[in-house]
């Protein structure tokens, strides 16, 4: 069984012979759209949301990046829902940014309500298997930006290319962000 296309077809390309059947984990039946008003010391920012691990494939360096060379960056308020070892790196990568990162954890309700009053999801994610926060977010009703990796399952649910950007090319993503 494998949980993603994706990777059915890594496997098939690495010689693996047996029946594969694509069974995706998916989500909870209760990941929907649920608009909630912005905390009021959001309620001028434009909310990114990147959901998942802080650590080197997931990427969240270049999403920083890219929101210091957008146009918007004055406006723009980052959230990292996760918690990981690059934690301290990113924090530090950030410091030029006119507001400073939220990086926290959210337990399931918590991270409905920041994704349903965020503005985009982020998925700068180098690696993915399955894809499932990506798929959370846009169940909620966000707009993605993912991350086209050949090492990712994730870009297949972009709505079309104003929705992709090549891995790792923070230009490519902060003129993403611009047009959303």
């Amino acid at each position: 069984h494998c949980p993603s296309q994706f990777i059915a077809n890594e496997l098939k390309k690495h010689g693996y012979k047996a029946k594969l059947h694509v069974i995706s984990n998916g989500i909870e039946s209760d990941w929907k759209y649920m608009k909630s008003d912005k905390p009021e010391e959001l309620k001028n920012k434009k909310v990114l949301t990147m959901v998942g691990r802080l650590s080197g494939e997931k990427r969240q360096d270049v999403l920083i990046n890219a929101v210091q060379k957008s146009k918007y960056k004055d406006v723009i308020q980052l959230i990292f829902a996760g918690k990981g070892h690059k934690k301290h790196n990113y924090e530090k990568l950030s410091e030029k940014l006119a507001n400073k990162p939220i990086f926290q954890f959210y337990d399931k309700n918590e991270l409905q309500k920041v994704l349903s009053y965020s503005d985009l999801y982020i998925h700068t994610s180098d690696a993915e298997i399955e894809a499932i926060s990506c798929i959370e977010s846009i169940s909620t009703g966000l707009v993605p930006i993912i991350a086209q990796s050949d090492k990712s399952a994730t870009s297949q649910f972009a709505l079309d290319e104003r929705s992709i950007f090549k891995a790792g090319d923070v230009d490519e993503l902060a003129q993403k962000i611009d047009y959303w």
